[in-house]
């Protein structure tokens, strides 16, 4: 490439200089050059880059130097230890324990990007640190919404006002509900997704899913009204979820946004009571509500959990 073209290298780009950085930093556990760093590979080998990680990297490096520890003279267990000790007492220069299991996790989560990146950096982890398994227990306990609780909320449906909210939050109940999908991957449906006995699911895991009788049912009824609605727009949208509202965003796409504003306020019309104890979220019981339809189907557990998206139903003991 002739130079003055494409973009400028830095330092991150060359395999000996990096190793140079980092190998520095870690030898003076450098929490912020160590920081930098991590966010350097993330943004060089994800298309989201997380911005968690540099963060959780740089409590980790506290803890170790607090410990006495030095590079790359780490014992097996401190990646858990840490994690421990800050659910008891919290990070290192952040707030004071105890902390959530919720919290906690997405601390051993985001710290899984240290064993690329130190590859990548030519300073791999010695290799009995060990990454720890979850550490608490389930943060939500599957609560999927009962027949009875289900068909109430259907009933409530037809009595919603104003009147033209009501084919679409029937759309949304059933993709919820019926398919097991979350609020954002539907409202990020287009049309043509919907293929006649099953819908292509796109967001972040692709897959291809059934759909139950009454999905199939509510969904081409949809189709009319969301093409009328269409029809207004010189360049149709090609999304499946229009706004059918009388206000400014009618005819345009449903946003995520816009879908938990109106499970909002359906969910307050329809006098919906969480469990004592469960979580209360609506559109997680939803979704609880299709695995357990799909598994007394018969289906099995790995095919349902490839449906709905819900990988941690392969961890779960629930069998609903």
């Amino acid at each position: 490439m002739p130079e003055g073209l494409g973009l400028p290298l830095e330092p991150w780009d060359y395999p000996e200089e990096r190793k140079r950085i980092v190998g520095e930093a870690l030898e003076r556990w450098d929490d912020r050059a160590l920081e930098e760093a991590v966010w350097a590979y993330l943004v060089r080998h994800r298309k989201k880059p997380d911005r968690l990680v540099p963060e959780e990297v740089g409590r980790f490096v506290r803890w170790l130097a607090l410990q006495g520890r030095r590079w790359p003279h780490l014992e097996a267990g401190d990646l858990r230890a840490f994690l421990l000790e800050a659910k008891d007492r919290g990070f290192p220069g952040g707030p004071r324990g105890p902390l959530a299991w919720l919290t906690v996790e997405r601390a051993r989560r985001a710290l899984r990007y240290l064993w690329p990146f130190l590859d990548w950096a030519g300073h791999p982890l010695p290799p009995h640190v060990e990454y720890p398994p979850r550490l608490g227990p389930l943060v939500h306990e599957p609560s999927p919404l009962s027949e009875e609780e289900w068909q109430a909320l259907w009933r409530r449906v037809e009595e919603y006002t104003p009147a033209h909210w009501r084919p679409l939050l029937k759309v949304l109940l059933v993709l919820l509900g019926e398919v097991g999908l979350t609020l954002k991957e539907a409202v990020g449906l287009w049309r043509n997704d919907l293929q006649g006995k099953t819908l292509l699911v796109r967001g972040e895991r692709l897959r291809e899913v059934p759909l139950t009788p009454l999905a199939q049912e509510v969904l081409e009824g949809w189709l009319p009204l969301r093409d009328y609605l269409a029809s207004h727009q010189p360049l149709p949208y090609p999304n499946l979820l229009l706004n059918p509202s009388a206000r400014k965003a009618k005819e345009r796409p449903l946003d995520l946004e816009g879908a938990k504003w109106l499970m909002k306020e359906f969910t307050l019309f329809a006098g919906y009571g969480p469990r004592e104890g469960r979580r209360t979220d609506l559109a997680h019981r939803l979704r609880w509500r299709a695995i357990r339809n799909y598994l007394k189907a018969g289906y099995p557990r790995e095919k349902v959990a490839y449906w709905t998206g819900m990988r941690s139903l392969m961890l779960r003991g629930w069998e609903g």
